[in-house]
């Protein structure tokens, strides 16, 4: 048997599966995500680890776990947590919308050449609020306190390993911007934060032992992999990895990826390292299901409530439709950054296919190669909904 474990940005997702790759049970439970001024967006992160473990609990309770091989950890991508030496959570995790670490983002970014980018990145990709390196040096410069007692800066998936088996590691994947194509951080990169380099784990293969279930866990002493981040989980499970396959994910955020050697850089398309004959090229990141939960917000309905008014809405002129943002730094597109909110505007003559196809978004669905549907929005329902209108 094995187990995988997905530490998303609204829950915690886990299933048992069987040597055949039979689902036998699983467990999905949301979590709170607290939202405040100035780009304020922060984690538990000790709730995601107390999930797992309930998750865990369940499968022994319906199953006899002694069978189980391994388990596997992904997670959202550029979620950070600054951890102290006995492995505590100093502060809340700074999840990858949190906008805080704008300017010193902003301050790095200008350090950095194009050559430079091309040379460690393959990519014209910036630093922004989402980088890690930018949350070390806006965590040194406001709260030097808890950057001093920091021994690690983790990623979600990482801090749940570290809980779990003692093990601090992390993967080159899914530390985004911080990694070259030899699959290192970057050097030159890390040294423009002063004790920047001695507080990242070291890097594993992906599908490499991270280290064991400790003793008093369920499943313990059951090899747990170092994993990856979300995206790549889901390039998996669509059988993007293969060369020229591309993917179609939608979930809180909405990502187009291609595999392929050919590499030509581009402003806003993120070419991950290359691993196992992998190429990963990501598109722009489009608010998906987080668009529609603030469009839910501003009108006062519930999601329910919304898909049935973009349903009523066929035929109808007036309907409103939330798309996400073509593009503009100014919308933080492109990049897991600050500012990811959709614009919302009026689209007469809106039909009803239309309408019901751009609610398809942002389901937590995936479309490998074959059947590559990209959104172009998401549908907030009829603008008569709840009585209230909504304009640019």
């Amino acid at each position: 048997m094995l187990i995988g474990i997905d530490v998303g940005t609204t829950s915690v997702k886990a299933i048992l599966f069987d040597g055949a790759g039979t689902p036998l049970e699983s467990y999905t439970q949301p979590y709170e995500t607290r939202r405040g001024d100035g780009g304020v967006v922060e984690q538990d992160a000790d709730v995601w680890v107390a999930h797992i473990r309930r998750a865990l609990t369940a499968f022994a309770a319906a199953h006899d776990l002694s069978g189980v091989a391994g388990i596997g950890i992904c997670s959202q991508v550029n979620t950070h947590v600054f951890v102290d030496g006995a492995g505590s959570a100093l502060a809340p995790a700074i999840v990858w919308q949190d906008g805080r670490a704008g300017d010193a983002a902003a301050a790095l970014d200008e350090q950095v050449s194009d050559a430079d980018r091309l040379a460690w990145w393959g990519a014209p990709m910036p630093i922004d609020a989402s980088h890690c390196l930018a949350r070390m040096k806006w965590m040194a410069d406001t709260h030097p306190d808890t950057w001093a007692r920091t021994r690690w800066v983790m990623l979600a998936k990482d801090f749940c390993l570290l809980k779990l088996t003692g093990a601090a590691v992390s993967d080159p994947i899914a530390n985004v911007g911080m990694v070259d194509g030899g699959l290192g951080y970057v050097g030159p990169l890390l040294d423009m934060v002063p004790g920047a380099a001695e507080r990242l784990p070291p890097l594993a293969a992906m599908h490499s032992v991270a280290g064991r279930m400790g003793a008093g866990e369920v499943c313990a002493g059951v090899p747990v992999a170092v994993g990856t981040m979300d995206a790549w989980g889901g390039m998996f499970g669509v059988g993007a990895h293969r060369p020229g396959a591309a993917m179609y994910l939608s979930g809180t955020s909405e990502v187009l990826g291609i595999n392929s050697a050919t590499v030509h850089p581009t402003p806003g398309v993120i070419v991950f390292p290359t691993v196992d004959d992998i190429t990963l090229h990501a598109a722009p990141t489009q608010a998906g299901g987080a668009a529609k939960l603030w469009a839910c917000g501003l009108l006062g309905v519930t999601p329910d409530e919304m898909y049935a008014g973009g349903g009523a809405a066929a035929g109808r002129a007036g309907a409103v439709v939330f798309a996400a943002p073509a593009g503009g730094a100014g919308a933080g597109v492109g990049y897991r950054g600050a500012g990811n909110v959709p614009r919302a505007r009026r689209r007469h003559g809106a039909g009803g296919s239309s309408a019901r196809g751009l609610c398809g978004g942002g389901t937590g669905g995936a479309v490998g190669t074959g059947d590559a549907r990209p959104i172009g929005g998401i549908c907030a329902g009829h603008a008569e909904l709840r009585g209230r209108r909504v304009s640019r």
